[in-house]
Formats: C-alpha cells, sequence, structure tokens
C-alpha cells in the first residue's frame, strides 16, 4: 500500500511538473513569434521657409518635427531648436530642409575669434563708420541690430555763382541763414555700436549695464551709393555745415515714408503761427513801458 501511494504521489508531482515546463515553452515560442515594438522616430528642426546666406536665423522660421518612419536621419540633423537662437545662416537654406550642423554659426564668435568683420553681413552692402553724439546717437540707445534713419539739417545761404561766396546785402547786417531740416536715408542697419577693440558699448543680456563702454560712433550697413551720402554728410558735419541725426525704428518697421522738408515757412503755415507786427515804438519807449508794468 505504502509502495502504491508513493508511486502516484511521484506521478502526481511529475505530471504537475511536465504542465509547468510545457506552459514555460509556450509563452517562450509565444514570444519570441511576436514582432518588437518600432521604436519612434526621432524628431528634427526643420526650416517653415526659406533663409538667405548670411542672415540671422528667426526662430519662427523654423520648427521641430518628427521624421517619417523609415527615413534616414541625416548626419548632424539639429534636434533642438534653441540652438538656432542668435545664429546665422552659413548657406541658402530652401523651406522644408533639414537643418544640420554646418548650416549656421555664431557671428560674434567668429569676428572674436579673429575673423574678418566682413563675416557679418552680406554682399551688396557695406560697413561704414559714423560718428555720433548723446543726441544725434539717441540718448545710447543703439543696439547692435537695430534699424534708424537719417535726419540732415542745415542752413542755406546765397551765394555768388562764379565764387561760391556768401552774397552780402545791401545796408547793415549780414544774411541771415535758412535752417532746414529732412529726412534722408531710411532703414540703415546698426552693425556694431562703438569701436571694434575694447569693451562692448552694449551690455549683454545678463551684465550689468554699467559694464558697457560710452560710444561715440556706429557701424553702419549700407549700399555703396548710400555710404557714399554718409560720407557727405559726416565730412560736412566736421565742418560744422549739416548737424546729423539717428531716429531709432521699432523692430518691426521696415516701411519706407515719403516727408516733407521743413523750414520756417513750414513751421509757421503748419502751426498757424503769425507774423508778429512791427512796433513804432523807439527801444527806450519800449524800456520805458517795460518798466512802469512791473
Amino acid at each position: 500500500m505504502r509502495g502504491g501511494k508513493l508511486i502516484i504521489i511521484v506521478g502526481v508531482l511529475l505530471g504537475l511538473f511536465a504542465g509547468v515546463l510545457v506552459i514555460l515553452m509556450m509563452s517562450r515560442q509565444s514570444a519570441s513569434g511576436a514582432p518588437a515594438p518600432t521604436p519612434e522616430p526621432p524628431s528634427v528642426v526643420r526650416a517653415v521657409q526659406n533663409i538667405a546666406k548670411g542672415d540671422e536665423i528667426p526662430m519662427d522660421a523654423v520648427q521641430l518635427v518628427r521624421l517619417e518612419a523609415g527615413a534616414p536621419l541625416p548626419p548632424g540633423a539639429l534636434e533642438d531648436p534653441m540652438k538656432l537662437a542668435g545664429m546665422t545662416a552659413a548657406v541658402d537654406i530652401p523651406q522644408g530642409m533639414i537643418l544640420q550642423e554646418g548650416m549656421f554659426y555664431d557671428k560674434e564668435k567668429k569676428v572674436a575669434s579673429g575673423e574678418s568683420a566682413s563675416v557679418l553681413f552680406q554682399p551688396g552692402r557695406v560697413a561704414i563708420a559714423f560718428p555720433v553724439g548723446d543726441l544725434s546717437g539717441v540718448a545710447g540707445a543703439l543696439k547692435e541690430g537695430d534699424r534708424v534713419d537719417i535726419v540732415a539739417s542745415m542752413e542755406v545761404f546765397d551765394v555768388d555763382p562764379d565764387t561760391q561766396i556768401r552774397l552780402p546785402i545791401t545796408g547793415k547786417g549780414e544774411q541771415l541763414p535758412r535752417l532746414l531740416a529732412q529726412l534722408t536715408l531710411q532703414n540703415i542697419e546698426v552693425l556694431r555700436v562703438g569701436a571694434w577693440s575694447g569693451l562692448p558699448a552694449v551690455a549683454k543680456e545678463g551684465e550689468n549695464p554699467q559694464a558697457a563702454a560710452p560710444y561715440d560712433v556706429v557701424t553702419l550697413l549700407a549700399t555703396q551709393q548710400d555710404a557714399l551720402v554718409l560720407t557727405y554728410l559726416r565730412d560736412k558735419a566736421d565742418e560744422g555745415q549739416v548737424r546729423v541725426t539717428l531716429l531709432l525704428r521699432s523692430e518691426d518697421d521696415d516701411a519706407t515714408v515719403s516727408t516733407e522738408a521743413v523750414t520756417l515757412d513750414y513751421l509757421m503755415k503748419r502751426f498757424n503761427i503769425p507774423v508778429p507786427p512791427k512796433r513804432q515804438e523807439t527801444t527806450g519807449q519800449i524800456k520805458s513801458s517795460l518798466e512802469e508794468m512791473r
């Protein structure tokens, strides 16, 4: 009896062991037959508009997109759009292109490393230095990348057509100058504020504003023809014949406007300023009248 019971117990245990073994084998077969999960394609930075070589890359010109399944990942593909902040396009980047390392650069680092300032702007424009003061330079508010308009004011005299000497007038006194002011060049880009050596004239983000050096010169970007205009105004300003004022534009304003030159006649007509009548009293009579009013 005892031997029979022992045989039964051993048989039950073997059966249980065989069942467990079958279940394990089936689960392994099922696992090996299931397809492996497909990994998600990586996200890359793609241009949503054309970006010209030499232009600063605006953040709204790119977007983060996920590659299509099975599409190859370009070598050096950019996966973080924030790395483009303040960067400049090294090549023409057409709409839809995935941005890769080498397609952009930090222009400030290029210049700081000793490269020529000519890498900072595109062909078709030249850089020209222009002197400014507290009043003419917007009270020190100018920063690199700003756009400015140029106002010129000057005094006009009648001169001899042959000698170009100021004409005298009959009677006593000298010829009075006629002052006028007019808007000249518009939407001129500021490439640099201050000299190209020494402390930066504009404090960087997070820096103490007191660390910026005061400036008396800015570098402007203009076409060759407009550079001639700036040169003429600069030379005449040095001679005291012209006064030049820079007007800071809104960052969203690139429109070209038409203005009317301002003269004394313009002011009197626009603001309805009357010409005061001539008084008949002598200087002594006027002085006596003023003393009586006190």
